[in-house]
């Protein structure tokens, strides 16, 4: 699974951070088609972390498959810790368990020296060894912190078709990604209609998503911003991920 992570250009972008609850929980389904094929759960800790000098939000991320998908074996876990105040990654942890596939990575960014340490676990030796150290852009956050700056800016701001963009990080290979503003959309979900921002975020040309706008992602119009639903054109089909409870 490619994570990337993302920096946005901070003097254009007002993030609120006083917009996060503690110990929030959130349950997703995902589907392809009529068919259930995975879930997942996100938790943002009640407790605050210190990683060096900064205070940060731990936020853990579980995913599977099941249902009809179960015959392709999937446990994946992801584990940030995210600055209270800017928003961005100082650690973040990936657990990938995908058939015989198996990944235990940690990475450690460095802010003032703009790098990132990566650490990938060596079962000969039982410990995590370095794989690489990359050159990072500013403001650098990993795939959770990105999505968590989406709740936190004011869209309410935002006209449809305008849009902010994110410098992107992904091994050593830098992007841009442009996020398209769409305006409001009231969709049908399980809990009923819901009034929702939707934004459209440009991604890199990658083997996954089928087009560089395969993304689209609707949060909630109003205080919480809980991302509601995400549809993400493949190669294989059309993925949608909506919120449970």
């Amino acid at each position: 699974i490619l994570l990337p992570v993302f920096g946005f250009a901070q003097s254009k972008l007002k993030i609120d951070s006083r917009n996060v609850t503690y110990g929030e929980a959130a349950t997703y389904k995902a589907s392809w088609g009529f068919f259930t094929i995975g879930s997942a759960v996100t938790k943002i800790d009640r407790t605050l972390y210190k990683v060096g000098s900064s205070v940060c939000f731990k936020i853990d991320i579980k995913g599977q498959t099941n249902g009809v998908a179960s015959l392709f074996y999937v446990r994946d876990s992801w584990t940030s810790y995210i600055d209270t105040a800017g928003i961005t990654t100082h650690k973040s942890s990936r657990s990938i368990r995908e058939g015989t596939y198996e990944l235990d990575e940690e990475i450690h960014f460095d802010h003032t020296n703009k790098k990132a340490e990566v650490k990938v676990y060596n079962k000969n030796s039982k410990a995590y060894i370095l794989k690489k150290l990359y050159d990072t852009p500013e403001n650098i956050r990993d795939v959770v912190a990105g999505f968590m700056v989406f709740r936190l800016v004011d869209l309410s701001n935002y006209r449809k078709g305008e849009t902010f963009t994110i410098n992107g990080f992904y091994e050593d290979e830098g992007y841009k990604i442009n996020v398209i503003f769409l305006g409001e959309e009231t969709i049908k979900t399980n809990r009923g209609k819901i009034l929702c921002y939707k934004l459209k975020p440009l991604v890199p040309k990658n083997h996954v998503f089928n087009g560089r706008d395969a993304v689209d992602v609707w949060l909630a119009a109003n205080k919480s911003k809980s991302i509601i639903r995400i549809r993400v054109k493949m190669f294989v089909g059309n993925v949608q991920i909506d919120l449970q409870k």
